[in-house]
């Protein structure tokens, strides 16, 4: 079986699938067969694969980057948004209908033995795979029955690499927050993190991977600048739809809301090329390109509502070349019908009517791969993603495929169902140089085979993983080899030291010096690295609590617990002593009568005391409330008040008020405390007499 690991993100465009393609070319090109795995996949941008099966696009980038052949169970699932609330359902290649996202949900666990079946699959042909997540494993929303992040991990036992993307800000904070939201169980998965698309001087991260390091418990094995790699992108979050460039001819894509296969046009960003969205934008291009979309009817009435139908038929009357692919050659056409309510919209609408084609839907879906010859007598490849069927009333056929006609040419306007179809050199040059020709200047771009080409960046890529990632530390997770639990042994006397010291390298926060033994300590009782900010000490109460004990101060407490906690050689040297009083008989008594708790009687009956003495307090909030009243009343001026009490009544209120009184406080804000803490805050004070 392969060995596996796992890349996840924070969020959606954290950066997984180019990182995990770059994992992939390393592996691939260190003489490992690996493969990428996806088992969820939400994305318009899709790929048929040669037995015609349908799967999303990120994992054939992957698979390339591999140097592998593409294979649905890379991506057993993949998920095709086709309005706000829903999404076409393909698995393992095949539609199997729609379903809104609620609906999904709950079917969504069906689908784990077909995930795991998938995987075994590959598992067993493989080397290696490299597993990506989607969007984040922290979505608390989302976490019951994941078939995509942690569940995908569980299902194999694969360790998770979590990528942050710090271009967007915050990184520190979503690696962070992303690891504290997790169950023990997931943490413990994740052996690395990654610091992606960085931008300028290592150096200046240095404090925060230490600090990020310490709160994770996990090395961070990764910063990976924003490098200028052409990798196809995943789906509508690319950075390339923002792209307005123009070259010496101006290719306008039109951004319909639904567009999907945006890859198709890449090869033409040699050109110069730019998406739009409204008739402002619009100008006056050379080529105007119609892509993919998810739901060509809606995106229809969407081109009539901003104008751009009148706008686009008007410059194709005037001669402007029109250039539709898959959704967009429907789009062209002269009517758009779903009679058997594949895109649940409108029954018909007009098309553009650039083109003499009507277009009906059908559930049976088109999914093959092609290769037949261009009208311009060029060769073609690509594939077919389609629902709608085609009737062609005139004009030249686009293609001839296996001996039928596809697609139709009608003087300045093209239009076809093969995706890819501008991967091909030979027919992309020869349109474009039409373009070229029809502008009057001269076609002197230097010829790009987009299959070298590829291959060039994912090799970029790779060496780009190569220099900024720890690849020792990488296969070392990559064996995924259970942590070494057996106990050392450690002599009882040394025990304390040790834990000391792990504490001091574990601490993130610059804790005064004054204060550190008593956090040290905290932490040590707890386990709890909050400690480190939570507690709060009022200036120089350390100090002078510990002379008041020198001149003979005791230590009331609230509890019995704590009372046994606390060093009573220490005090006893200098005349003190610990005291309690919950469980004495006149306290019971006092309480009663007043209609009280035992602790507010207790901290009555201190404050009828003699002497100098410091309150601490690691369980009743009603204590520390008596307390603000009898300082209000000058009744009591404790040498200091440890204010630690635990729990979710009125406790978090009666620390903030206690902070507030003119006496020296040590106070743990929040929730957390406790007797145990009360005791070791004490013990820190006393230790550092000595």
């Amino acid at each position: 079986m392969a060995k596996v690991i796992m890349v996840q993100g924070t969020m959606s465009n954290a950066g997984k699938s180019i990182i995990t393609a770059g994992l992939l070319r390393v592996f691939a090109q260190d003489g490992y067969k690996v493969a990428p795995f996806k088992s969820q996949n939400m994305a318009l941008n899709s790929f048929i694969t040669k037995d015609g099966l349908e799967m999303g696009r990120a994992q054939v980038v992957q698979a390339e980057a591999a140097g592998v052949e593409p294979d649905v169970l890379m991506n057993p699932i993949l998920l095709k948004p086709n309005s706000d609330t829903g999404s076409q359902v393909i698995v393992m290649g095949k539609p199997i209908g729609n379903m809104k996202a609620k609906e999904y949900f709950k079917y969504k666990k069906q689908l784990i033995p077909t995930i795991k079946e998938a995987y075994n699959k590959l598992a067993e042909k493989y080397d290696i795979i490299v597993i990506e997540g989607a969007g984040s494993p922290a979505e608390i929303n989302l976490k019951s029955d994941d078939i995509v992040n942690m569940g995908m991990a569980e299902m194999v036992d694969a360790p998770v690499i979590l990528v942050g993307d710090i271009d967007r800000g915050g990184v520190f904070a979503q690696l962070y927050g992303t690891v504290e939201l997790l169950p023990y169980n997931e943490k413990k998965r994740i052996k690395g993190i990654v610091i992606n698309k960085f931008r300028g001087d290592k150096a200046i991260l240095e404090n925060g991977i230490t600090m990020l390091e310490k709160k994770c418990h996990t090395p961070v094995v990764g910063v990976v600048p924003y490098g200028n790699i052409d990798i196809d992108d995943e789906d509508s979050l690319s950075t390339r739809l923002e792209n307005k460039t123009v070259g010496a001819i101006d290719i306008a894509v039109i951004r319909l809301p639904k567009l999907s296969n945006f890859t198709d046009f890449s090869p033409l960003e040699q050109y110069g090329m730019r998406y739009v969205s409204s008739v402002k934008e619009l100008g006056k291009p050379d080529l105007i390109v119609l892509g993919g979309t998810k739901n060509t009817i809606a995106d229809m009435k969407w081109l009539n509502e901003t104008g751009l139908k009148s706008v686009i038929q008007k410059l194709a009357e005037n001669g402007t070349d029109i250039f539709g692919i898959c959704g967009g050659y429907q789009l062209m056409g002269e009517k758009i019908t779903d009679s058997e309510g594949v895109e649940n919209g409108i029954d018909t609408i007009e098309g553009l009517g650039l083109l003499p084609v009507e277009t009906d839907f059908y559930m049976e879906k088109t999914t093959r791969q092609i290769t037949g010859v261009a009208y311009n007598g060029k060769k073609i490849t690509g594939y077919e993603i389609h629902q709608g069927q085609s009737v062609v009333k005139g004009g030249q056929a686009f293609s001839e495929i296996e001996g039928r006609k596809e697609g139709c040419v009608l003087n300045n306007c093209v239009g076809t169902y093969v995706h890819g179809v501008f991967d091909e050199t030979g027919f992309r040059e020869s349109y474009i140089k039409k373009i070229f020709d029809k502008k009057g200047i001269s076609f002197d771009v230097k010829t790009i085979d987009i299959e070298e080409y590829k291959n060039s960046q994912y090799d970029k890529l790779a060496d780009l993983i190569r220099e900024n990632m720890d690849m020792d530390k990488i296969y070392e997770i990559l064996e995924n080899k259970e942590t070494d639990y057996t106990p050392q042994f450690v002599l009882p006397k040394d025990i304390e030291a040790r834990s000391m010291e792990i504490i001091e390298s574990e601490m993130i926060t610059e804790v005064p010096e004054e204060y550190k033994p008593i956090v040290k300590r905290a932490i040590h009782t707890t386990a709890d690295f909050d400690y480190e900010t939570s507690l709060y000490f009022s200036p120089n109460c350390v100090e002078q609590a510990r002379e008041a004990i020198k001149r003979g101060a005791s230590i009331i407490t609230d509890t019995n617990m704590a009372k046994a906690g606390i060093n009573k050689r220490v005090l006893g040297k200098y005349g003190g002593e610990v005291l309690c009083f919950m469980a004495d008989e006149d306290i019971a008594k006092r309480a009663k009568e007043n209609g009280t708790t035992r602790a507010v009687a207790s901290m009555e009956k201190a404050s009828e005391l003699e002497g100098e003495y410091i309150i601490a307090v690691g369980n009743a909030p009603t204590a520390l409330i008596k307390l603000k009243e009898l300082i209000e009343e000058n009744k009591i001026k404790p040498v200091l008040i440890i204010a630690v009490p635990v729990g979710f009544v009125n406790v978090v209120e009666a620390k903030e008020i206690i902070s507030k009184c003119n006496v020296p406080v040590i106070v743990a804000r929040g929730r957390k405390g406790g007797s145990n803490l009360a005791a070791a805050i004490c013990n820190g004070i006393l230790y550092g007499i000595e």
